[in-house]
């Protein structure tokens, strides 16, 4: 059963609007039951190489390309349809230049205005990224943290406001709030055991003294790597971190700026996912902490 607050498979589904479908429906000569040039076999390849799905397989196989393209849109996560129509926009327009067929103004103007669409949702578009989004972690109960771990009202709190923002489609507030509120958790849980932090390998030290640094100057990349080193954190936490960990290089706009960053729903999407993963992890590791002498 998924927990109240994890991101549901069914949250991350496309939703492709009547004006983006009459546009690619235009530009993907669909009239017909048709796709570009496809036959069924050649279809059946190309969406299979650009998504990992065989929509002959996956979906009804007596539907035309056509609407099994429809399907698609309707079924699959945005960042699964915008690299399907990206790699299906680029087979249009190497297929005009191979035939030395011109592309009319119109028809340019919309693969310009599509690409440009698509191209901000493609941010997951990788097997191993969807499939730790789908992952259930089963429920949270905060109760089964370890007894170190005293905030346990305002976690509860903030998971529902995460929860508010997703759905709010407010990417840069879910990021901050994962980003601090999984650093409390696990600078709270660090200050309650400082002997096996600070007597880890990855425990950060001071450039001049080489002595550990106090763990109120350790960054949240300090505090997951060394937690993941002392199987706190399960490996899914520590690899998909990079969603998280430079969450406070964000909250000053110049910074945020200067780095580039924008962020989408898919990246707050799988930090949500990061912090109730570390959740489980931090249950799961409650006993054998406080056994610990």
């Amino acid at each position: 059963m998924l927990s109240r607050w994890q991101t549901k498979i069914g949250a991350i589904m496309a939703n492709v609007d009547n004006t983006t479908r009459l546009m690619l429906e235009s530009i993907f000569q669909m009239s017909g039951g048709y796709v570009l040039d496809f036959t069924n076999a050649s279809f059946g390849d190309f969406v299979k190489n650009a998504i990992d799905v065989n929509p002959y397989e996956k979906y009804d196989g007596t539907l035309s390309k056509a609407r099994l393209l429809r399907a698609i849109w309707d079924a699959e996560p945005d960042a699964v349809v915008a690299k399907l129509n990206l790699d299906l926009l680029e087979h249009w327009r190497v297929s005009k230049l191979l035939r030395g067929e011109e592309a009319t103004s119109a028809d340019t103007r919309l693969h310009d205005e599509l690409k440009s669409q698509f191209a901000a949702l493609a941010t997951v578009t990788n097997a191993t990224d969807l499939a730790f989004l789908a992952r259930d972690f089963g429920e949270i109960d905060l109760a089964k943290l370890p007894r170190s771990l005293t905030a346990r009202e305002v976690v509860d709190a903030r998971l529902k406001e995460i929860d508010a923002c997703l759905s709010a489609n407010a990417p840069l507030a879910v990021i901050f709030l994962v980003g601090s509120t999984l650093e409390g958790l696990l600078l709270q849980l660090a200050k309650a055991n400082p002997t096996q932090f600070t007597a880890a390998s990855s425990a950060p030290k001071d450039k001049v003294t080489g002595r550990v640094r106090p763990l109120d100057q350790w960054r949240l990349t300090d505090l997951i790597a060394t937690a993941h080193l002392l199987k706190i954190l399960s490996d899914d936490v520590f690899k998909f971190a990079d969603h998280v960990r430079g969450f406070r290089n964000y909250i000053h706009p110049g910074q945020q700026l200067a780095e580039g960053f924008e962020p989408r729903k898919e990246t707050a999407q799988i930090a949500n996912q990061v912090l109730i993963a570390a959740i489980t992890d931090l249950q799961l590791a409650a006993a054998a902490m406080e056994d610990t002498p």
